[in-house]
């Protein structure tokens, strides 16, 4: 793991290209429109309230209660998706700078990472400003996010690398991403909770092999008072350590062919 693990240490310590760049993004994006970043709060102000208020009623379930449990998991999908989603084009997009000698591809990898985190953030200040609005949950319980937040980001990013190396050799990989993506919505337990597929079902069977389920979970059952199931913790462990060690495998065997394939 020396590989991916030296390259990474390394941009985190000299983070001026990636950090500066996705801020200078994102101000770039916004400084000529009237609310400029404010608009970063609107998508999930709007769909947390919105979507969150209509399928309450629609599950007849109580608002309070699952509004909550929409807005943790949108956020959390949307980091997700995003990363990985230009993950797949990351080195293409960055062509110039690899063929100018910038070989460091951790750089390329954190800046990707770096702009949905920072939607992320926007996203989960709202949502928590909500939660405490709207829900009887303890507000002790949104400190394990402390805890649960970075393995999270932790296993985001050995997807990412592994994506961003498939990427640079298929290019079709982003397509295939999005086609993925967009049944491992409908079935991760988003916009419906995970107690109406019972695990003994083969619904319930299919739904736990989704990773993001696991993912989702991790994080949002304890942020709202709940634990998370033992499946969970035990998938959480094996894609923390054999995730790594892919990644760094992967990295340390074709990261060198990257300047070739793009």
């Amino acid at each position: 793991m020396k590989g991916v693990l030296r390259d990474m240490r390394s941009s985190i310590h000299h983070r001026e290209f990636w950090a500066y760049a996705v801020w200078l993004d994102i101000a770039t994006r916004y400084r000529r429109t009237r609310l400029g970043v404010g608009w970063l709060l609107l998508p999930p102000l709007a769909y947390v309230l919105g979507i969150g208020y209509l399928y309450s009623h629609m599950m007849g379930g109580s608002p309070g209660t699952f509004i909550p449990h929409l807005g943790f998991g949108y956020i959390l999908w949307r980091l997700s998706i995003q990363t990985m989603t230009e993950s797949a084009d990351v080195f293409a997009m960055h062509q110039a700078f690899i063929m100018d000698g910038r070989t460091r591809f951790t750089d390329f990898i954190l800046r990707t990472f770096a702009k949905s985190f920072l939607f992320f953030m926007v996203g989960l200040l709202v949502v928590v400003t909500i939660v405490l609005m709207v829900s009887p949950t303890n507000p002790a319980w949104l400190l394990t996010l402390a805890f649960t937040l970075p393995v999270l980001f932790l296993n985001i990013l050995w997807m990412s690398i592994i994506i961003s190396l498939f990427g640079a050799r298929f290019p079709d990989t982003k397509e295939m991403i999005g086609t993925i993506l967009i049944f491992g919505f409908l079935l991760t337990p988003i916009l419906w909770d995970a107690s109406m597929v019972p695990p003994e079902t083969i619904r319930g069977l299919v739904m736990r092999f989704n990773p993001f389920f696991h993912l989702i979970e991790f994080v949002r059952a304890p942020a709202l008072g709940a634990m998370p199931e033992a499946t969970t913790l035990y998938a959480i462990g094996a894609m923390s350590v054999f995730g790594w060690v892919m990644a760094a495998f992967l990295y340390r065997r074709y990261a060198r062919f990257v300047p070739l394939w793009i």
